[in-house]
């Protein structure tokens, strides 16, 4: 609680024996339920306040890297270190299907380390360990690669994904970052490279602007936040101020209903930036 700075919530496991690392945390876009990802291979649900167990999903083989909820909250995706990718109905154990990397057009090398869907949920955009992006086309009975996007180096990880809608005629965009300073525009129309920018170290995490809706904001290793023009690649505004890498970024209110930026640092702190 950023307010009081107390526990609000302390989530036990059923058996207090086993201890489970857990690599990320998303909630459900429209109600109390919290989605994480252990690296024991399982996807836990859980139901706040009362902190009770919703659902255990235990069909990948690997550490589970990545998850989200799909914009409706009606199904979910995970991905794991062996480079498998699954499809979910939260409201059963059981995925409704799978891709894996020995599925010739999916292949991640590496792993799965980042996802992003489009607000229909129709379609999901995968970043790879190894510098893979695959489009991958959702529906329920099977999961279809429709094309690799090929702008990131080989060998560097694809560490963050968002889509931002245009509107107008190119209309809906895909942003990526990587660990080799990258951020790449998509034109998901065309599936072509629209735009790139860069960092001078890896890029960690990518996050979209409700307003305006082409401002994008990225964090980086390199001790910075830069936020960009997505139709062109122009470069907004630059914030600096962190001691160390930055880790992740998010957006929210802040006083006067002004559009603030939230930044956590490797060195243990969190920051929060005005955009205006």
């Amino acid at each position: 609680d950023g307010v009081d700075e107390v526990v609000v919530r302390t989530f036990r496991q059923p058996a207090p024996d086993i201890l489970i690392y857990f690599q990320w945390l998303k909630w459900h876009p429209n109600g109390p339920v919290l989605l994480l990802g252990g690296q024991d291979s399982t996807v836990w649900m859980y139901q706040l306040p009362s902190g009770s167990t919703m659902q255990i999903l235990s069909s990948h083989t690997s550490s589970v890297n990545i998850g989200t909820f799909t914009p409706s909250g009606k199904r979910l995706l995970t991905g794991d270190s062996a480079g498998t990718l699954i499809y979910w109905d939260p409201r059963s154990s059981t995925p409704l299907w799978k891709l894996s990397s020995t599925d010739d057009r999916f292949g991640l090398t590496g792993g799965v380390v980042s996802i992003a869907v489009n607000k229909e949920g129709t379609l999901a955009v995968v970043g790879g360990a190894e510098g893979g992006v695959k489009v991958v086309k959702l529906a329920e009975e099977k999961g279809e690669v429709v094309r690799a996007l090929e702008g990131h180096a080989e060998g560097e990880s694809v560490e963050s994904i968002v889509f931002v809608d245009l509107g107008g005629a190119v209309k809906e965009v895909a942003v990526t970052g990587g660990t080799d300073g990258k951020i790449c525009v998509w034109d998901l129309g065309t599936m072509r490279l629209r735009a790139e920018m860069k960092h001078t170290d890896a890029v960690t995490s990518i996050i979209s602007h409700r307003s305006p809706p082409y401002a994008i904001t990225t964090a980086s290793a390199d001790l910075s936040l830069k936020t960009w023009d997505v139709r062109n690649g122009t470069l907004l505004k630059e914030h600096t101020g962190h001691r160390g890498p930055i880790n992740s970024i998010d957006i929210g209110t802040g006083a006067g209903g002004k559009t603030v930026l939230l930044s956590a640092g490797d060195e243990g702190v969190c920051l929060v930036w005005d955009t205006e």
